[in-house]
């Protein structure tokens, strides 16, 4: 949200005695324009749990998140964790807080945002060379996915994508999971951080070729499509 809007939840948040919970997700990669404020750091009245976790800047086997509370919710905080949870893995932790004060999780950020950002460019650049202006980008300046829309996708369409894209051996995820309601254009979600360059270029030159592929299917005949999709059986056989 712009800055004003930031502001305005604040204030709101403190006029009614409300909490907000900031889940500051995987905002250490930033690619574009200048790193956006949290909205812990602009809360004045003690409104903001901030939330985080290193399971996607380091990574997922660690299982280490945390919370950053106003004063007067830590004694509550701490009684709900002693009663819930009392075994966290220590030694991580240790570990874990030696990588940070040592100010080598600074490092490896730097290092890892500079890797996610080639992917990144990679992913794009792909994009635009194999469909141009038949998709939407969004998300693009920060995190480790992207959100594409498919303009010459129906949304109905989508499944059939998904599994021509498996059976070439990539993986694609509708957005739809990530609605309340059926979203009205066809969407998918890329996630480009364990991938090489390599391997984005090769993946979206497959899915290109499946979308046409789909695209071509629906101006068929249904007799000419059923026939293109028995040849596409026969040859994954």
């Amino acid at each position: 949200m712009p800055l004003e809007r930031r502001l305005a939840l604040l204030a709101w948040a403190g006029r009614t005695s409300s909490w907000v919970i900031e889940d500051d997700y995987v905002s250490e990669f930033r690619y574009e324009g200048h790193p956006l404020e949290a909205l812990q750091s602009l809360d004045r009245d003690g409104r903001v749990i901030y939330v985080g976790t290193f399971s996607k800047t380091l990574f997922p086997a660690l299982r280490i998140g945390y919370l950053v509370l106003p004063r007067s919710l830590v004694p509550s905080f701490v009684a709900a964790k002693w009663a819930t949870d009392r075994f966290s893995a220590t030694l991580a932790q240790e570990a874990l807080t030696d990588f940070i004060t040592t100010g080598q999780f600074e490092r490896y950020l730097r290092r890892a945002g500079n890797r996610n950002a080639a992917k990144r460019r990679a992913l794009i650049g792909a994009l635009r060379q194999h469909f141009g202006d038949r998709v939407e980008i969004a998300g693009e300046n920060t995190g480790v996915h992207l959100v594409v829309w498919l303009n010459d996708v129906r949304p109905r369409e989508l499944d059939a994508v998904i599994a021509r894209a498996r059976e070439a051996g990539v993986g694609l995820y509708s957005v739809a999971p990530f609605h309340t309601s059926p979203p009205p254009r066809a969407g998918l979600l890329f996630g480009y951080a364990s991938l090489t360059e390599a391997d984005i270029r090769a993946a979206i030159r497959r899915v290109a070729d499946v979308v046409q592929r789909v695209v071509s299917d629906r101006a068929r005949p249904p007799s000419d499509a059923h026939r293109s999709r028995t040849r596409d059986s026969d040859r994954s056989s």
